[in-house]
């Protein structure tokens, strides 16, 4: 059986594609950083504590921090996601503050 070279070029498209879809939705960790961002909402559910910064829902892994947090306060957010994954806090402080939030 005789192979077109058409179907090894198109595999191969196919495979790079796919490569670098999987990568850049799975592989690639997005960041974003906020200053003066004001928190306008605080939530909580069975997966976990959540904040809202401009419209987003951020989730916040650590609980203390999370009862730390206040609304209508001005916070400088670094926020991070990847794939299908909910963006969540990566590190937050109060706006023109030098010390994290917790002390660290």
């Amino acid at each position: 059986m005789k192979t077109h070279p058409f179907n090894l070029i198109f595999g191969i498209i196919v495979i790079l594609s796919v490569g670098v879809w999987l990568y850049t939705n799975f592989g690639l960790i997005q960041s974003e950083h906020l200053s003066e961002a004001t928190i306008t909402e605080k939530t909580h559910d069975e997966d976990g504590y959540y904040i809202k910064i401009d419209k987003k829902k951020l989730k916040v892994k650590d609980t203390s921090t999370w009862m730390l947090l206040e609304t209508g306060e001005h916070y400088s957010v670094t926020y991070e996601w990847y794939g299908m994954k909910k963006p969540y806090v990566k590190e937050i402080n109060q706006s023109h503050d030098k010390d994290q939030i917790g002390g660290h």
